[in-house]
Protein backbone atom coordinates (compact mmCIF):
# COMPACT_ATOMS: atom_id res chain seq x y z
CA UNK A 1 0.00 0.00 0.00
CA UNK A 2 1.39 3.61 -0.82
CA UNK A 3 0.79 5.82 1.89
CA UNK A 4 0.29 8.79 -0.11
CA UNK A 5 -1.14 10.27 -2.92
CA UNK A 6 -0.62 14.20 -3.19
CA UNK A 7 -2.35 14.52 -6.84
CA UNK A 8 -5.60 13.49 -5.23
CA UNK A 9 -5.59 13.41 -1.61
CA UNK A 10 -4.36 17.03 -0.33
CA UNK A 11 -6.37 16.69 2.58
CA UNK A 12 -4.28 13.85 3.39
CA UNK A 13 -0.93 15.52 3.03
CA UNK A 14 -2.06 18.17 5.96
CA UNK A 15 -1.35 15.50 8.58
CA UNK A 16 1.90 13.76 7.57
CA UNK A 17 3.91 16.66 7.15
CA UNK A 18 7.52 18.14 8.28
CA UNK A 19 9.16 21.47 7.09
CA UNK A 20 12.22 21.85 9.10
CA UNK A 21 13.06 23.38 5.46
CA UNK A 22 10.08 25.35 5.89
CA UNK A 23 11.63 28.84 6.60
CA UNK A 24 13.94 28.44 3.47
CA UNK A 25 11.03 27.83 1.08
CA UNK A 26 8.54 30.66 2.12
CA UNK A 27 6.00 30.58 -0.94
CA UNK A 28 5.99 33.34 -3.57
CA UNK A 29 3.72 36.06 -2.21
CA UNK A 30 0.29 35.43 -5.13
CA UNK A 31 0.35 39.02 -5.82
CA UNK A 32 3.56 38.81 -7.45
CA UNK A 33 1.82 36.62 -10.73
CA UNK A 34 0.37 39.08 -12.75
CA UNK A 35 -2.68 38.73 -15.00
CA UNK A 36 -2.06 41.89 -16.83
CA UNK A 37 -2.22 39.98 -20.40
CA UNK A 38 -6.02 39.57 -20.91
CA UNK A 39 -5.12 37.54 -24.00
CA UNK A 40 -4.26 34.75 -22.23
CA UNK A 41 -6.75 32.22 -21.65
CA UNK A 42 -8.16 30.97 -18.19
CA UNK A 43 -6.26 27.80 -19.22
CA UNK A 44 -2.83 29.45 -19.91
CA UNK A 45 -3.57 31.82 -16.80
CA UNK A 46 -3.94 28.45 -14.68
CA UNK A 47 -1.00 27.07 -15.88
CA UNK A 48 1.41 30.06 -14.93
CA UNK A 49 -0.45 30.17 -11.74
CA UNK A 50 -0.10 26.07 -10.87
CA UNK A 51 3.91 26.52 -11.86
CA UNK A 52 4.43 29.13 -9.04
CA UNK A 53 2.63 27.18 -6.80
CA UNK A 54 4.48 24.31 -7.27
CA UNK A 55 8.11 26.12 -6.98
CA UNK A 56 7.55 25.66 -3.20
CA UNK A 57 5.22 23.15 -2.90
CA UNK A 58 7.52 19.88 -3.98
CA UNK A 59 10.43 20.63 -1.06
CA UNK A 60 7.16 21.40 1.54
CA UNK A 61 5.55 18.18 0.37
CA UNK A 62 8.64 15.96 0.19
CA UNK A 63 9.90 16.31 3.45
CA UNK A 64 6.59 16.23 4.88
CA UNK A 65 6.48 12.28 3.59
CA UNK A 66 9.88 12.00 5.37
CA UNK A 67 7.93 13.35 8.76
CA UNK A 68 5.64 10.48 7.90
CA UNK A 69 8.20 8.24 7.66
CA UNK A 70 10.24 8.90 10.85
CA UNK A 71 6.94 8.58 12.28
CA UNK A 72 6.18 5.10 11.44
CA UNK A 73 9.70 3.88 11.85
CA UNK A 74 9.72 4.84 15.15
CA UNK A 75 6.29 6.01 16.70
CA UNK A 76 7.39 8.04 19.73
CA UNK A 77 5.82 11.62 21.51
CA UNK A 78 8.25 13.43 20.33
CA UNK A 79 8.24 12.27 16.73
CA UNK A 80 4.20 12.43 16.77
CA UNK A 81 4.58 15.61 18.41
CA UNK A 82 7.39 16.81 15.54
CA UNK A 83 4.92 15.45 12.98
CA UNK A 84 2.07 17.45 14.14
CA UNK A 85 3.46 20.42 14.01
CA UNK A 86 4.61 20.11 10.57
CA UNK A 87 1.04 19.72 9.88
CA UNK A 88 0.62 22.88 11.03
CA UNK A 89 3.17 24.42 8.88
CA UNK A 90 1.77 22.52 5.88
CA UNK A 91 -1.79 24.61 6.61
CA UNK A 92 -0.14 27.65 6.91
CA UNK A 93 1.30 26.77 3.04
CA UNK A 94 -2.34 26.04 2.07
CA UNK A 95 -3.14 29.09 4.19
CA UNK A 96 -2.88 31.36 1.29
CA UNK A 97 -6.17 33.81 0.92
CA UNK A 98 -4.04 35.70 -2.20
CA UNK A 99 -4.05 32.05 -4.00
CA UNK A 100 -6.92 30.71 -3.27
CA UNK A 101 -8.52 33.79 -4.77
CA UNK A 102 -6.79 33.79 -8.05
CA UNK A 103 -8.03 29.95 -8.27
CA UNK A 104 -11.44 30.76 -6.94
CA UNK A 105 -11.42 33.72 -10.04
CA UNK A 106 -10.29 31.40 -12.20
CA UNK A 107 -13.40 28.94 -11.52
CA UNK A 108 -15.79 31.62 -11.11
CA UNK A 109 -14.78 32.83 -14.82
CA UNK A 110 -15.59 29.82 -16.27
CA UNK A 111 -12.76 27.48 -15.49
CA UNK A 112 -10.82 25.74 -17.86
CA UNK A 113 -10.91 24.18 -20.94
CA UNK A 114 -8.52 21.33 -20.76
CA UNK A 115 -9.98 18.36 -18.80
CA UNK A 116 -7.23 17.72 -16.97
CA UNK A 117 -6.24 21.31 -16.23
CA UNK A 118 -9.54 21.00 -14.95
CA UNK A 119 -8.82 18.17 -12.94
CA UNK A 120 -5.75 19.57 -11.39
CA UNK A 121 -7.87 23.39 -10.68
CA UNK A 122 -10.48 21.66 -8.53
CA UNK A 123 -7.62 20.13 -6.39
CA UNK A 124 -5.90 22.94 -5.81
CA UNK A 125 -9.07 25.12 -5.16
CA UNK A 126 -9.87 22.43 -2.67
CA UNK A 127 -6.56 22.41 -1.07
CA UNK A 128 -6.33 25.89 -0.49
CA UNK A 129 -9.70 26.68 -0.05
CA UNK A 130 -9.93 23.68 2.53
CA UNK A 131 -7.26 24.95 4.59
CA UNK A 132 -8.78 28.72 4.51
CA UNK A 133 -12.59 28.03 4.94
CA UNK A 134 -12.20 25.11 7.03
CA UNK A 135 -8.93 25.20 9.00
CA UNK A 136 -10.56 24.66 12.23
CA UNK A 137 -11.92 21.43 11.55
CA UNK A 138 -9.04 19.84 9.56
CA UNK A 139 -6.29 20.67 12.73
CA UNK A 140 -9.09 19.01 14.84
CA UNK A 141 -9.38 15.91 12.37
CA UNK A 142 -5.23 15.49 11.48
CA UNK A 143 -4.88 16.06 15.82
CA UNK A 144 -6.80 13.43 16.74
CA UNK A 145 -5.84 10.86 13.93
CA UNK A 146 -2.72 11.74 15.39
CA UNK A 147 -3.44 10.66 18.58
CA UNK A 148 -4.92 7.22 17.82
CA UNK A 149 -2.26 6.34 15.10
CA UNK A 150 0.55 6.96 18.74
CA UNK A 151 -2.18 4.90 20.97
CA UNK A 152 -2.05 2.01 17.98
CA UNK A 153 1.27 1.58 16.99
CA UNK A 154 2.64 1.77 20.74
CA UNK A 155 0.18 -0.94 21.54
CA UNK A 156 1.37 -4.47 21.72
CA UNK A 157 -0.56 -7.57 21.72
CA UNK A 158 -0.42 -10.49 24.02
CA UNK A 159 -0.95 -13.83 24.05
CA UNK A 160 -0.77 -15.36 27.64
CA UNK A 161 0.87 -12.60 29.39
CA UNK A 162 3.66 -12.89 25.98
CA UNK A 163 3.93 -10.08 23.46
CA UNK A 164 3.48 -11.25 20.14
CA UNK A 165 3.94 -9.42 16.64
CA UNK A 166 1.60 -9.05 13.99
CA UNK A 167 3.79 -11.80 11.99
CA UNK A 168 3.36 -14.36 14.69
CA UNK A 169 -0.49 -13.95 15.22
CA UNK A 170 -0.63 -14.44 11.27
CA UNK A 171 1.55 -17.37 11.73
CA UNK A 172 -0.52 -18.79 14.09
CA UNK A 173 -3.45 -18.50 12.69
CA UNK A 174 -2.13 -20.52 9.21
CA UNK A 175 -0.66 -23.19 11.18
CA UNK A 176 -1.81 -24.02 14.51
CA UNK A 177 -4.33 -26.71 15.08
CA UNK A 178 -5.25 -26.22 18.92
CA UNK A 179 -8.77 -24.13 18.63
CA UNK A 180 -8.17 -22.24 21.96
CA UNK A 181 -4.39 -21.14 21.13
CA UNK A 182 -6.08 -19.75 18.14
CA UNK A 183 -9.08 -17.87 19.66
CA UNK A 184 -6.45 -16.32 22.01
CA UNK A 185 -4.54 -15.19 19.02
CA UNK A 186 -7.83 -14.07 17.11
CA UNK A 187 -8.31 -11.84 20.96
CA UNK A 188 -5.15 -10.83 20.66
CA UNK A 189 -5.82 -9.11 17.18
CA UNK A 190 -8.67 -7.81 18.35
CA UNK A 191 -7.66 -5.92 21.12
CA UNK A 192 -6.37 -3.61 18.99
CA UNK A 193 -9.79 -2.94 17.76
CA UNK A 194 -11.12 -2.88 21.25
CA UNK A 195 -8.25 -0.21 22.49
CA UNK A 196 -9.23 2.64 19.65
CA UNK A 197 -12.65 1.80 18.69
CA UNK A 198 -14.37 4.78 20.46
CA UNK A 199 -11.62 7.09 19.27
CA UNK A 200 -12.56 6.04 16.33
CA UNK A 201 -16.39 7.07 15.98
CA UNK A 202 -15.64 9.80 17.29
CA UNK A 203 -13.33 10.93 14.38
CA UNK A 204 -15.70 9.21 11.87
CA UNK A 205 -18.34 11.65 13.18
CA UNK A 206 -16.08 14.35 13.22
CA UNK A 207 -15.44 13.59 8.99
CA UNK A 208 -19.07 13.49 8.56
CA UNK A 209 -19.22 16.94 10.35
CA UNK A 210 -16.64 18.14 7.79
CA UNK A 211 -18.35 16.62 4.55
CA UNK A 212 -21.48 17.97 5.25
CA UNK A 213 -19.65 21.31 5.42
CA UNK A 214 -18.52 20.49 1.89
CA UNK A 215 -21.91 19.17 0.63
CA UNK A 216 -21.96 15.90 1.22
CA UNK A 217 -24.35 13.99 3.09
CA UNK A 218 -21.14 11.89 4.80
CA UNK A 219 -17.37 11.75 4.24
CA UNK A 220 -17.22 8.31 2.61
CA UNK A 221 -19.46 9.55 -0.38
CA UNK A 222 -17.41 12.93 0.00
CA UNK A 223 -13.82 11.12 0.03
CA UNK A 224 -14.57 8.27 -3.12
CA UNK A 225 -16.66 11.51 -5.20
CA UNK A 226 -13.83 14.18 -4.48
CA UNK A 227 -10.49 12.40 -4.17
CA UNK A 228 -11.01 8.67 -5.88
CA UNK A 229 -12.85 9.94 -9.14
CA UNK A 230 -15.99 7.39 -8.38
CA UNK A 231 -19.13 8.07 -7.54
CA UNK A 232 -21.53 5.78 -4.79
CA UNK A 233 -23.69 4.31 -8.13
CA UNK A 234 -20.68 3.34 -9.84
CA UNK A 235 -18.91 1.65 -7.04
CA UNK A 236 -21.97 -0.14 -6.69
CA UNK A 237 -22.00 -1.18 -10.54
CA UNK A 238 -18.82 -2.47 -10.39
CA UNK A 239 -18.67 -4.62 -7.13
CA UNK A 240 -22.43 -5.93 -8.66
CA UNK A 241 -20.57 -6.96 -11.46
CA UNK A 242 -17.88 -8.71 -10.04
CA UNK A 243 -19.99 -10.32 -7.49
CA UNK A 244 -22.36 -11.67 -10.14
CA UNK A 245 -19.53 -12.58 -12.48
CA UNK A 246 -18.03 -14.86 -9.89
CA UNK A 247 -20.73 -15.95 -7.85
CA UNK A 248 -20.77 -19.76 -8.85
CA UNK A 249 -16.97 -20.10 -8.16
CA UNK A 250 -17.14 -18.09 -5.09
CA UNK A 251 -19.52 -20.11 -3.83
CA UNK A 252 -17.48 -23.66 -4.82
CA UNK A 253 -14.12 -21.92 -3.17
CA UNK A 254 -15.91 -21.23 0.35
CA UNK A 255 -17.75 -24.77 0.33
CA UNK A 256 -14.26 -26.50 -0.04
CA UNK A 257 -12.76 -23.90 2.51
CA UNK A 258 -15.57 -24.82 4.80
CA UNK A 259 -14.97 -28.77 4.29
CA UNK A 260 -11.74 -28.57 4.59
CA UNK A 261 -11.61 -26.76 7.98
CA UNK A 262 -14.42 -28.92 9.24
CA UNK A 263 -12.17 -31.99 8.83
CA UNK A 264 -9.35 -30.63 10.69
CA UNK A 265 -10.66 -29.43 13.69
CA UNK A 266 -13.26 -32.38 13.66
CA UNK A 267 -16.65 -29.91 13.51
CA UNK A 268 -19.16 -29.66 11.28
CA UNK A 269 -19.02 -26.31 8.78
CA UNK A 270 -21.97 -24.73 10.64
CA UNK A 271 -20.02 -24.83 14.16
CA UNK A 272 -16.93 -23.07 12.44
CA UNK A 273 -15.52 -20.20 14.15
CA UNK A 274 -13.84 -17.28 12.47
CA UNK A 275 -11.07 -18.02 14.60
CA UNK A 276 -10.77 -21.49 12.52
CA UNK A 277 -10.66 -19.16 9.25
CA UNK A 278 -6.99 -18.71 8.24
CA UNK A 279 -5.87 -22.31 8.70
CA UNK A 280 -3.91 -23.17 5.80
CA UNK A 281 -5.59 -27.22 6.02
CA UNK A 282 -4.36 -30.53 4.47
CA UNK A 283 -1.45 -30.25 1.76
CA UNK A 284 -2.68 -26.44 0.97
CA UNK A 285 0.00 -25.82 -1.31
CA UNK A 286 0.64 -22.53 0.39
CA UNK A 287 1.45 -23.88 3.73
CA UNK A 288 3.97 -26.05 1.62
CA UNK A 289 5.80 -23.17 -0.25
CA UNK A 290 5.98 -21.39 3.25
CA UNK A 291 8.00 -24.71 4.96
CA UNK A 292 10.45 -24.32 2.51
CA UNK A 293 10.95 -20.10 3.44
CA UNK A 294 13.49 -20.71 6.21
CA UNK A 295 14.20 -17.07 6.79
CA UNK A 296 12.81 -13.63 6.45
CA UNK A 297 15.84 -12.63 4.79
CA UNK A 298 15.26 -15.33 2.20
CA UNK A 299 11.98 -13.32 1.39
CA UNK A 300 14.23 -10.41 0.29
CA UNK A 301 16.33 -12.82 -2.11
CA UNK A 302 13.16 -14.19 -3.78
CA UNK A 303 11.38 -10.39 -4.22
CA UNK A 304 14.78 -8.76 -5.34
CA UNK A 305 15.32 -11.68 -8.01
CA UNK A 306 12.10 -11.22 -9.08
CA UNK A 307 12.55 -7.41 -10.19
CA UNK A 308 16.04 -8.28 -11.60
CA UNK A 309 14.23 -10.59 -13.74
CA UNK A 310 11.96 -8.12 -15.15
CA UNK A 311 15.37 -5.64 -15.62
CA UNK A 312 15.49 -3.80 -11.95
CA UNK A 313 18.27 -3.85 -9.76
CA UNK A 314 16.43 -2.75 -6.69
CA UNK A 315 20.01 -2.40 -4.52
CA UNK A 316 21.07 0.30 -7.42
CA UNK A 317 17.73 2.10 -7.06
CA UNK A 318 16.96 5.38 -4.83
CA UNK A 319 14.65 2.79 -2.68
CA UNK A 320 15.11 3.25 1.33
CA UNK A 321 14.09 -0.38 2.68
CA UNK A 322 13.05 -0.60 6.40
CA UNK A 323 11.36 -3.83 6.36
CA UNK A 324 11.71 -6.04 9.71
CA UNK A 325 9.56 -6.10 12.82
CA UNK A 326 11.11 -4.17 16.20
CA UNK A 327 9.27 -1.83 19.01
CA UNK A 328 7.56 1.35 17.79
CA UNK A 329 7.28 0.28 14.81
CA UNK A 330 3.96 0.63 12.53
CA UNK A 331 2.96 -3.18 12.52
CA UNK A 332 1.71 -2.47 8.92
CA UNK A 333 3.16 -2.16 5.32
CA UNK A 334 3.70 0.74 3.18
CA UNK A 335 5.85 2.92 0.22
CA UNK A 336 6.82 5.92 0.65
CA UNK A 337 6.76 8.49 -2.10
CA UNK A 338 8.89 10.66 -0.96
CA UNK A 339 10.35 12.30 -4.06
CA UNK A 340 9.05 10.86 -7.60
CA UNK A 341 11.76 10.07 -9.91
CA UNK A 342 14.21 10.27 -6.88
CA UNK A 343 13.58 8.96 -3.53
CA UNK A 344 10.66 6.54 -2.49
CA UNK A 345 10.87 4.16 1.07
CA UNK A 346 9.11 0.39 2.00
CA UNK A 347 8.46 -0.09 5.47
CA UNK A 348 7.41 -3.93 6.40
CA UNK A 349 7.29 -6.11 9.39
CA UNK A 350 8.51 -9.57 7.28
CA UNK A 351 8.51 -13.15 7.87
CA UNK A 352 9.69 -16.28 6.90
CA UNK A 353 5.92 -16.80 4.35
CA UNK A 354 4.43 -16.31 1.39
CA UNK A 355 2.50 -13.39 2.62
CA UNK A 356 5.26 -11.49 3.10
CA UNK A 357 6.70 -12.22 -0.36
CA UNK A 358 3.64 -10.75 -1.33
CA UNK A 359 3.87 -7.98 0.77
CA UNK A 360 7.84 -6.96 -0.41
CA UNK A 361 6.86 -7.39 -4.19
CA UNK A 362 3.85 -5.24 -3.46
CA UNK A 363 5.45 -2.59 -1.92
CA UNK A 364 8.21 -2.61 -4.09
CA UNK A 365 5.60 -2.06 -7.08
CA UNK A 366 4.46 1.20 -5.81
CA UNK A 367 7.98 2.65 -4.84
CA UNK A 368 9.42 1.08 -8.80
CA UNK A 369 6.85 3.49 -10.46
CA UNK A 370 7.41 6.26 -7.60
CA UNK A 371 11.18 6.36 -8.93
CA UNK A 372 10.66 5.85 -12.58
CA UNK A 373 8.38 8.94 -12.98
CA UNK A 374 9.26 11.65 -15.39
CA UNK A 375 10.57 14.27 -13.12
CA UNK A 376 10.22 16.99 -16.01
CA UNK A 377 6.42 16.10 -15.45
CA UNK A 378 4.28 19.20 -14.17
CA UNK A 379 4.62 18.58 -10.36
CA UNK A 380 1.06 18.20 -9.54
CA UNK A 381 0.96 15.39 -12.03
CA UNK A 382 4.05 13.35 -11.15
CA UNK A 383 2.24 11.14 -8.73
CA UNK A 384 0.37 7.91 -10.25
CA UNK A 385 -3.31 8.17 -9.33
CA UNK A 386 -4.16 5.65 -6.59
CA UNK A 387 -5.65 2.52 -8.49
CA UNK A 388 -3.07 2.59 -11.24
CA UNK A 389 -0.52 2.37 -8.51
CA UNK A 390 -2.68 -0.46 -7.02
CA UNK A 391 -3.14 -2.65 -9.86
CA UNK A 392 0.70 -2.27 -10.80
CA UNK A 393 1.64 -3.47 -6.89
CA UNK A 394 -0.69 -5.84 -6.36
CA UNK A 395 0.15 -7.44 -10.01
CA UNK A 396 3.35 -7.68 -8.91
CA UNK A 397 2.62 -8.94 -5.60
CA UNK A 398 0.28 -12.32 -7.16
CA UNK A 399 4.24 -13.32 -8.55
CA UNK A 400 4.57 -15.24 -6.36
CA UNK A 401 1.92 -17.02 -7.69
CA UNK A 402 1.63 -16.02 -11.35
CA UNK A 403 5.14 -16.34 -12.10
CA UNK A 404 6.23 -19.44 -10.01
CA UNK A 405 8.93 -17.37 -7.70
CA UNK A 406 8.59 -20.09 -5.69
CA UNK A 407 9.67 -23.18 -7.53
CA UNK A 408 12.56 -24.03 -6.94
CA UNK A 409 11.63 -24.25 -3.50
CA UNK A 410 8.96 -26.79 -4.11
CA UNK A 411 7.87 -29.81 -6.68
CA UNK A 412 6.55 -28.61 -10.28
CA UNK A 413 3.07 -30.39 -9.06
CA UNK A 414 3.15 -28.43 -5.86
CA UNK A 415 3.84 -25.12 -7.87
CA UNK A 416 1.33 -25.94 -10.21
CA UNK A 417 -1.35 -26.17 -7.12
CA UNK A 418 0.35 -23.39 -5.64
CA UNK A 419 -0.24 -21.28 -8.92
CA UNK A 420 -3.80 -22.61 -9.48
CA UNK A 421 -4.37 -21.14 -5.49
CA UNK A 422 -4.39 -17.76 -6.73
CA UNK A 423 -8.16 -18.70 -7.50
CA UNK A 424 -9.25 -19.45 -4.12
CA UNK A 425 -6.77 -16.08 -3.14
CA UNK A 426 -8.90 -13.73 -5.40
CA UNK A 427 -12.03 -15.34 -4.41
CA UNK A 428 -11.42 -14.53 -0.32
CA UNK A 429 -10.14 -10.86 -1.72
CA UNK A 430 -13.62 -10.34 -3.08
CA UNK A 431 -15.65 -11.45 -0.03
CA UNK A 432 -13.11 -9.54 2.15
CA UNK A 433 -13.06 -6.35 0.14
CA UNK A 434 -16.93 -6.30 -0.05
CA UNK A 435 -17.16 -6.58 3.74
CA UNK A 436 -14.43 -3.67 4.45
CA UNK A 437 -16.30 -1.56 2.03
CA UNK A 438 -19.87 -2.36 2.75
CA UNK A 439 -18.85 -2.09 6.06
CA UNK A 440 -17.50 1.59 5.82
CA UNK A 441 -19.83 2.91 3.63
CA UNK A 442 -22.56 1.65 6.60
CA UNK A 443 -20.61 3.65 9.14
CA UNK A 444 -20.13 6.25 7.69
CA UNK A 445 -24.21 6.93 7.00
CA UNK A 446 -24.51 6.15 10.95
CA UNK A 447 -21.73 5.75 13.45
CA UNK A 448 -24.17 5.22 16.03
CA UNK A 449 -25.63 2.14 15.21
CA UNK A 450 -24.00 -1.18 16.51
CA UNK A 451 -20.53 -0.94 14.46
CA UNK A 452 -20.19 -4.51 16.25
CA UNK A 453 -23.10 -6.05 15.08
CA UNK A 454 -22.81 -4.35 11.46
CA UNK A 455 -19.25 -6.06 10.75
CA UNK A 456 -20.57 -9.91 12.15
CA UNK A 457 -23.43 -9.62 9.54
CA UNK A 458 -20.85 -7.69 6.60
CA UNK A 459 -18.62 -11.30 7.52
CA UNK A 460 -21.97 -13.38 7.25
CA UNK A 461 -22.97 -11.92 4.47
CA UNK A 462 -19.89 -11.46 2.52
CA UNK A 463 -17.45 -14.66 3.80
CA UNK A 464 -19.67 -17.28 5.07
CA UNK A 465 -19.40 -16.73 8.34
CA UNK A 466 -21.27 -18.03 11.22
CA UNK A 467 -24.58 -16.32 12.96
CA UNK A 468 -23.40 -17.49 16.12
CA UNK A 469 -19.79 -15.96 16.37
CA UNK A 470 -19.11 -13.44 18.55
CA UNK A 471 -19.95 -9.54 17.60
CA UNK A 472 -16.43 -7.94 18.08
CA UNK A 473 -14.41 -4.78 17.36
CA UNK A 474 -12.57 -6.30 14.77
CA UNK A 475 -13.39 -3.94 12.31
CA UNK A 476 -11.32 -1.29 13.97
CA UNK A 477 -8.04 -3.11 13.05
CA UNK A 478 -8.24 -2.40 9.19
CA UNK A 479 -6.00 0.22 9.18
CA UNK A 480 -7.38 2.05 6.09
CA UNK A 481 -10.43 3.16 8.50
CA UNK A 482 -8.09 5.21 10.05
CA UNK A 483 -5.53 6.57 7.63
CA UNK A 484 -7.44 5.98 4.64
CA UNK A 485 -10.88 6.13 4.59
CA UNK A 486 -12.72 5.55 1.56
CA UNK A 487 -9.71 3.83 0.07
CA UNK A 488 -10.34 0.48 0.00
CA UNK A 489 -12.60 0.70 -2.81
CA UNK A 490 -9.40 1.29 -4.35
CA UNK A 491 -8.06 -1.93 -4.32
CA UNK A 492 -10.95 -3.61 -5.38
CA UNK A 493 -10.66 -1.50 -8.64
CA UNK A 494 -7.29 -2.06 -8.75
CA UNK A 495 -8.06 -5.69 -8.75
CA UNK A 496 -9.85 -5.51 -12.17
CA UNK A 497 -6.82 -3.28 -13.49
CA UNK A 498 -3.94 -5.50 -12.68
CA UNK A 499 -5.75 -8.80 -14.82
CA UNK A 500 -6.17 -6.85 -17.47
CA UNK A 501 -2.46 -5.40 -17.40
CA UNK A 502 -0.93 -8.57 -16.38
CA UNK A 503 -2.68 -10.39 -19.43
CA UNK A 504 -1.68 -7.88 -22.34
CA UNK A 505 1.43 -7.51 -20.85
CA UNK A 506 2.52 -11.64 -20.40
CA UNK A 507 0.80 -11.32 -24.37
CA UNK A 508 3.77 -9.94 -25.24
CA UNK A 509 6.78 -10.85 -22.79
CA UNK A 510 5.69 -14.25 -21.47
CA UNK A 511 6.47 -14.23 -17.69
CA UNK A 512 7.36 -10.96 -16.79
CA UNK A 513 10.16 -11.77 -14.79
CA UNK A 514 11.97 -14.15 -17.12
CA UNK A 515 12.01 -10.93 -19.49
CA UNK A 516 14.30 -7.98 -18.79
CA UNK A 517 12.44 -6.31 -21.46
CA UNK A 518 9.83 -5.80 -19.13
CA UNK A 519 11.16 -2.99 -16.97
CA UNK A 520 12.05 -0.68 -20.12
CA UNK A 521 8.71 -1.35 -21.15
CA UNK A 522 6.95 -0.59 -17.98
CA UNK A 523 8.93 2.12 -17.40
CA UNK A 524 8.15 3.85 -21.24
CA UNK A 525 4.58 2.95 -21.20
CA UNK A 526 3.69 2.99 -17.90
CA UNK A 527 5.56 4.36 -14.99
CA UNK A 528 7.34 7.76 -16.69
CA UNK A 529 3.33 9.26 -17.15
CA UNK A 530 2.84 9.24 -12.95
CA UNK A 531 -0.40 10.98 -13.20
CA UNK A 532 -0.68 12.73 -15.76
CA UNK A 533 -2.92 10.02 -18.12
CA UNK A 534 -5.84 8.66 -16.68
CA UNK A 535 -6.43 4.73 -15.80
CA UNK A 536 -8.72 4.58 -18.82
CA UNK A 537 -6.38 6.36 -21.03
CA UNK A 538 -3.13 4.04 -20.06
CA UNK A 539 -5.32 0.69 -20.22
CA UNK A 540 -6.39 1.45 -23.47
CA UNK A 541 -3.26 2.37 -25.11
CA UNK A 542 -1.34 -0.85 -23.33
CA UNK A 543 -4.17 -3.26 -23.34
CA UNK A 544 -6.53 -2.18 -26.17
CA UNK A 545 -9.46 -1.22 -24.11
CA UNK A 546 -10.55 0.71 -21.25
CA UNK A 547 -11.30 -1.08 -17.32
CA UNK A 548 -13.57 -3.68 -17.36
CA UNK A 549 -14.22 -6.51 -15.28
CA UNK A 550 -13.84 -9.36 -17.82
CA UNK A 551 -9.82 -10.09 -17.31
CA UNK A 552 -10.69 -10.57 -13.24
CA UNK A 553 -13.49 -12.40 -14.04
CA UNK A 554 -12.26 -14.82 -16.38
CA UNK A 555 -9.12 -15.27 -14.50
CA UNK A 556 -10.68 -16.33 -11.46
CA UNK A 557 -13.11 -18.79 -12.74
CA UNK A 558 -10.53 -20.18 -14.73
CA UNK A 559 -8.35 -21.38 -11.99
CA UNK A 560 -11.36 -22.31 -10.44
CA UNK A 561 -12.18 -24.56 -13.09
CA UNK A 562 -8.31 -25.76 -13.82
CA UNK A 563 -8.19 -26.65 -9.99
CA UNK A 564 -11.85 -28.34 -9.74
CA UNK A 565 -10.38 -30.46 -12.84
CA UNK A 566 -6.90 -30.95 -11.09
CA UNK A 567 -8.67 -32.60 -7.95
CA UNK A 568 -11.14 -34.59 -10.05
CA UNK A 569 -8.07 -36.44 -12.05
CA UNK A 570 -6.47 -36.92 -8.99
CA UNK A 571 -8.83 -39.07 -7.54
Amino acid sequence: MKINNFVSDFALKRIKKNTDTYAKTKPMPADSISFSKTTKTNDEKFIDLRESISQNMKAVLSNSEEACWNFYINSTSENMEKMNIAGDRVNEFYDNKEFYSKLKAINDNGGVKDLKLKKELNVLTSAFGDGIEFKKELEDLNKKENEISQKLNSFQMEIDGKVVSKAEIQKIMETEKDPQIRAKANKAKIASGDLIADDLIELVKMRNDFARKKGYDNYFDYKISQDYDIKPEELDKILGDVAINTKQSNEKIMTGIKSDLSKVFGIKPEDLRSYHFGYLAGEDPEKLVNDQIKTKEQVVEISKRAYLGMGYDVDSLPIILDLFPRENKNTHGFSFPIEPGKDARILANLTNNVSSVDTLMHELGHSVFTVKTDTNLPYLVQDTTSTMTEAVAMMMGDMIRTEGLAKNLVSPEINEKFRLSLGKEESLFIGSSMAIIDFERNMYKNPDQDLKELWKNMNIKYKGRSHKDEATNEWATIPHYLSHPGYYQNYFRASLIKAQLYEALTDKFGKLTENKKTAQYLNDNLFKYGGSKDDNELLKEITGKELSAEAFCNRLNKLVKEEEEMKNNAK
